[in-house]
């Protein structure tokens, strides 16, 4: 009895579209085209594009499949500007739009912050702890960094009433599961916090579209 394929992994036509899926994404479209074609020619292989399919760039001669320059438009369909690679890379794989972040934070600018009118939490704790993560967020954003400094946690704590002097440092010792540091260091959040702050994000953004 002949075995089955124990997935698409085997399958030699899925693992060369992953390769040469890999090799392409980073290129621009134009350059995409041209490797395309030189293959294509390589392998002496007929263009599958017919010209309806193809599109000129703008102010050149060059031409390449009009499906790269579809791809390229996906990619450039929301403002990124000023978000790290980092973080929209975290905003792909955790479903994130721009527009639902925008409710919350004060993107397209240079020092992203976490804006929104009030954070979750019927008490103090609680809405110190929201703040923590927002804020680390709003710093991810910017610069690729979940981190806060003491400062930036007290002064956002403040503007949400949620800023518990006498119990302010112990809070933050309850948190270190999901942020750990120091005062001196800044905070930073920990895989598991990060997984929270998007949960949480994910509340809000959905509640701010209703």
């Amino acid at each position: 009895m002949v075995a089955k394929k124990a997935s698409n992994a085997s399958d030699p036509e899925i693992t060369a579209i992953a390769a040469v899926y890999d090799a392409l994404r980073e290129l621009e479209p134009a350059a995409q085209g041209r490797v395309l074609e030189y293959v294509a020619g390589k392998l002496s292989l007929s263009s599958p594009l017919n010209d309806s399919e193809r599109v000129k760039v703008s102010g050149s001669q060059e031409s390449f499949p009009a499906t790269s320059v579809r791809v390229a438009e996906v990619e450039k369909s929301e403002d990124t500007e000023g978000i790290s690679p980092v973080a929209l890379k975290w905003m792909k794989r955790s479903g994130l739009a721009q527009s639902s972040l925008s409710t919350l934070f004060s993107l397209g600018v240079d020092e992203i912050d976490f804006v929104a009118e009030k954070v979750p939490g019927t008490s103090k704790r609680q809405r110190m702890h929201s703040v923590v993560l927002l804020k680390a967020i709003a710093s991810y954003l910017s610069t690729g960094v979940a981190r806060v400094t003491h400062d930036q946690i007290k002064e956002a704590c403040l503007h949400y009433d949620a800023f518990d002097g006498p119990n302010f440092a112990k809070h933050l010792k309850e948190f270190s599961a999901e942020v750990s540091g120091s005062k001196e260091s800044g905070y930073a959040l920990t895989p598991r916090g990060l997984t929270v702050a998007t949960e949480i994000i994910r509340e809000l953004a959905g509640a701010s579209t209703k």
